[in-house]
């Protein structure tokens, strides 16, 4: 029997470029982390240097990166790594603070969505579209960035990607569990009403408060037909994923209502709610749910279930309601409160993912690693 050659993205050189992104990515998420903290007055470590690019570190710098890496794997072809290098690179010259360097991040963004072209060529089906679709948009508020405007103009443009892409991403993992035909066309008419909205309403402001209905009818779908509504009555690893995915669509619904009832602001308060019930409630509640499924993919890293796993969750959600609460009763005392939790939660979840995986790696017996070299 000939070897079988492994995919140009799962090599050996391959899976040492992929390691050496993903701490480019986590030491852009740290960064990113402390300058919103700066940005509350916590001034801890290197934060404070990068106050404005709070934003633009994490959805650009962080998670358009390991979102493109995940992608690049999926597609399995060598070229596909352009994309999240180009997001690492651009990442870099934030921290550096080379201007130009946004650039980058556009070209990055332009070379994603020729990758979920190229995905949805191989696989056409209504995930890939809405993957493609969500890419299209964060790379048209990139290309306004880059030109100048600053984050709150196209903050839409980050929501609507990070909507799409979620959904993408459960819909594709909820397979097992078909979707009525009608509601596939619900998401799809939710989903180009999002990207349409996104991008009007950098240039119309008052379009954001239309975005809140299309948002919470997103999290009703979710809530009504994902697949972890009947994993979360399992044991272990399922129910932990399907916990974080509910909660987490549970904080799209809360925040979509908000919106629908106010208009966003620029800034103050009622900004910094609305956007971190998206940005922590819904995004990184999926990012807990979803890590141990997609780090093993990218970087060959179990996360193995331990109950401990869900202190992390529980603390993010909680240092989100404080945080929400603050916003609503102008407490800057509390608002910086609920704003460390979550940032410690990210730690703690860090911390417990290693550490059970240290504890329970089983060591391997002379039989067991010769059966593995073979």
């Amino acid at each position: 029997m000939e070897p079988v050659t492994p995919p140009p993205t799962s090599g050996p050189r391959a899976l040492l470029v992929r390691r050496g992104l993903l701490l480019i990515v986590a030491a852009t998420l740290a960064t990113g982390v402390l300058a919103g903290l700066a940005r509350l007055g916590v001034l801890v470590g290197w934060g404070p240097r990068y106050l404005v690019d709070h934003g633009p570190l994490l959805v650009f710098g962080a998670f358009g990166t390991v979102i493109a890496l995940e992608r690049a794997v999926a597609l399995g072809r060598g070229w596909g790594l352009v994309a999240p290098a180009l997001g690492a690179a651009g990442a870099v010259a934030m921290l550096v603070g080379f201007a130009d360097g946004r650039w980058l991040t556009v070209a990055a963004l332009v070379v994603l969505v020729a990758l979920n072209a190229a995905i949805v060529r191989r696989q056409p089906a209504t995930f890939t579209w809405l993957m493609l679709l969500g890419t299209a948009v964060l790379a048209y508020g990139a290309l306004r960035w880059a030109r100048g405007a600053p984050p709150f103009q196209i903050v839409a443009t980050w929501i609507a990607y990070f909507v799409l892409t979620i959904v993408a991403e459960r819909l594709e993992l909820s397979r097992l569990a078909p979707t009525p035909r009608w509601a596939a066309r619900a998401l799809v008419v939710l989903a180009a009403a999002l990207a349409v909205l996104a991008i009007a309403a950098c240039d119309h402001p008052t379009l954001s408060r239309a975005l809140g209905p299309v948002l919470a009818l997103t999290a009703v779908w979710q809530l009504r037909f994902d697949l972890a509504r009947r994993l979360v009555r399992r044991a272990g690893l399922p129910a932990f994923a399907a916990t974080g995915v509910l909660a987490g669509a549970a904080w799209l619904l809360a925040t979509g209502v908000f919106l629908a009832a106010v208009e966003l602001p620029p800034a103050g308060p009622t900004y910094d709610a609305a956007l971190h019930g998206v940005f922590i409630g819904y995004v990184l509640s999926m990012v807990f749910a979803h890590a141990p499924i997609i780090l093993p993919a990218v970087a060959r890293l179990e996360v193995r279930f331990t109950r401990a796993l869900y202190a992390p969750l529980a603390l993010l959600h909680l240092g989100l309601i404080a945080r929400i609460a603050a916003d609503l009763g102008a407490s800057s005392g509390l608002r910086r409160s609920g704003a460390i939790a979550s940032a410690l939660a990210l730690v703690l979840f860090a911390v417990t993912a290693v550490v059970s995986r240290s504890a329970r790696r089983p060591r391997a017996s002379p039989a067991g690693r010769e059966s593995r070299a073979t």
